[in-house]
């Protein structure tokens, strides 16, 4: 009988725990399949007691005879890498002492199971006597949707990290991983807690999963006809009600693997696929069409299986110009062209704060408060993160966030140096923060530094056979072809550019705010597959069609 968890704590049988069990799962490196016609090279053993691992097992082994290059190729071990190590006579008593009376496991348990008995009987020693567990069949049976619930698989479906794949300790490493991922869905799905009730639990017969008559169609009657390009899909529930709005670079493929190894999937995956009744697409040119588009979706239907992106979020700027005749830096979340620079979005408020600070401190005005709750006119919730700039620091500090100028850097790193030496460690701990934050600017590409009103051009990007042209203005794109293209499809394309540079935004938006982000993001991304044609103040518009026609002439396809 399988007990369950509530029902552990009224027996009183001298039953075993799962928790209270030992452990040895094996896994090893062999010339071959064949048990009888093959030999053991390495052998790799870890016990483990209450989820903690106690003990390790590690020893390669002389099988005799030269390893094939095949398994060389699979393993990495080569004949002399094995020549002069022990025998397996000489290392298998060590072995069994170290199994013990301990529950054997092994993926494929049959497998590493009998290469040992064969290994065991040429060496005329006892043969084991332990009880047996295969993770392989718990895999079936808990994860019976997954295409393939190899070691492999496993390990990319529960994204477990490993040192090195077919090496014996490296995989009975990962094997405990896996193990310990079955084990947690045996308590949640079946409430399995004891020895036996595991034991038994791998040689029952496969559950037979009732079909969904509403899974089925979507199978046959939808997913053949969805489209390999890029955009964006939704999954309806009953009367059309929205679910959940996604984009993918490959539609075909991305709704697919929804429908597919449903049991393997998350509980909350699996809790809006059983609701869902359609899947509508809309394809798109380019997978940056298809993130703005699922942004705009998501913000205007809050689908309850979107968890983000609901809304719009408030970026924080700094910004760099003039308040009262004198050069200020603050932190601002609402932009006009005031004739100021504008740098963001930043990563989030507490960064921008840091490196506010960082520069203020450098750069500032000694004579004038970081913070002060008087001032007005620096912007909406702004006014407590500012300062004044030193006379002569505008260009220093315009040269940092632009990234010519590293300087900062440098000057903090000292500053940090002599608040150690005087013992003044909180200083020094928060100029660490503000380090930190100045070097995360620093890492960003030079054309996501450029001032948001000033980020105006084209972005030309190739990847493979794929040649996409986006425009842009003030950070936010505003128009794309494809190349190559009639050039009726280009000349509309910038036209639209310069009516929107010719007629630039009075008031940057929320709404524009996140397509910058989302583009930008994009652009950090693709950054070693595009290029940035600016367009700046003193360049008219004939020379920058000139300039991207030169561009796409040594783009065009021979």
């Amino acid at each position: 009988m399988i007990r369950t968890k509530d029902q552990v704590d009224s027996f009183t049988c001298d039953e075993m725990l799962i928790r209270e069990t030992t452990f040895v799962i094996v896994d090893l490196e062999t010339t071959g399949t064949s048990a009888t016609a093959n030999r053991i090279i390495e052998i790799g053993a870890v016990k483990v007691r209450a989820n903690t691992i106690e003990d390790t097992f590690q020893t390669l082994i002389d099988p005799n005879c030269a390893i094939p290059r095949a398994i060389t190729r699979i393993t990495g071990i080569t004949t002399a890498d094995v020549y002069g190590e022990p025998q397996a006579s000489e290392v298998l008593q060590a072995f069994i002492d170290f199994v013990g009376d301990d529950i054997f496991v092994a993926h494929n348990c049959s497998f590493d199971w009998n290469f040992i008995q064969e290994e065991i009987q040429r060496a005329q020693l006892p043969t084991l006597n332990n009880k047996k567990l295969c993770t392989l069949r718990l895999a079936r049976r808990l994860l019976s949707g997954l295409r393939s619930r190899s070691l492999g698989s496993l390990i990319t479906f529960f994204d477990i990290d490993t040192e090195s794949r077919h090496r014996a300790l490296s995989d009975a490493l990962a094997t405990h991983e896996v193990f310990l991922h079955l084990l947690d869905r045996l308590e949640k799905q079946h409430d399995i807690v004891e020895l036996n009730a595991l034991l038994q639990f791998q040689h029952q017969r496969y559950a037979k999963q009732k079909e969904n008559p509403r899974i089925t169609h979507i199978r046959q009657q939808i997913l053949p006809t969805l489209p390999d390009s890029p955009g964006v899909y939704q999954m309806l529930g009953k009367k059309d009600h929205l679910l959940y709005v996604g984009k993918a670079r490959v539609l075909s493929d991305r709704v697919h693997s929804y429908f597919s190894g449903i049991e393997g999937h998350q509980e909350h995956i699996r809790r809006m696929v059983r609701q869902v009744v359609d899947v509508r697409c809309i394809p798109t040119s380019t997978e940056l069409e298809a993130l703005l588009l699922e942004s705009q979706l998501i913000k205007e239907h809050a689908p309850p299986f979107n968890k983000a992106g609901r809304s719009y979020r408030k970026r924080p700027f700094l910004r760099l110009g003039d308040i009262s005749n004198s050069t200020w830096l603050t932190l601002v979340e609402h932009i006009r062209p005031d004739g100021a620079y504008h740098y963001g979005p930043m990563g989030g408020r507490k960064e921008a704060i840091h490196v506010a600070r960082a520069l203020i401190s450098i750069y500032g005005d000694p004579t004038d408060a970081f913070q002060s709750f008087t001032r007005d006119g620096v912007g909406v919730s702004s006014s407590q993160i500012g300062g004044k700039l030193k006379k002569d620091a505008f260009e220093q500090v315009k040269s940092f966030l632009e990234g010519r100028d590293p300087t900062a850097c440098s000057i903090l790193k000292s500053e940090i140096q002599k608040a150690s030496h005087a013992q003044e460690y909180e200083m020094a701990a928060q100029m660490r923060d503000w380090l930190t934050a100045l070097e995360t600017v620093e890492s960003r590409p030079h054309f996501l530094r450029t001032p948001l009103l000033n980020r105006t051009g084209a972005i030309l990007y190739q990847e493979q056979e794929t040649f996409e042209i986006h425009l842009m203005v003030c950070g936010a794109p505003v128009a794309h072809v494809l190349y190559p293209c009639k050039e009726p499809d280009l000349q509309d394309a910038t036209t639209k550019f310069h009516q929107y540079v010719l007629h630039p935004p009075t008031r940057i938006t929320m709404q524009h705010v996140d397509r910058t982000s989302i583009l930008g993001a994009w652009m950090f991304k693709q950054q070693d597959h595009i290029s940035v044609l600016p367009l700046s103040e003193d360049i008219q518009s004939s020379a920058f069609d000139a300039a991207l026609h030169s561009h796409l002439e040594r783009w065009s396809p021979q």
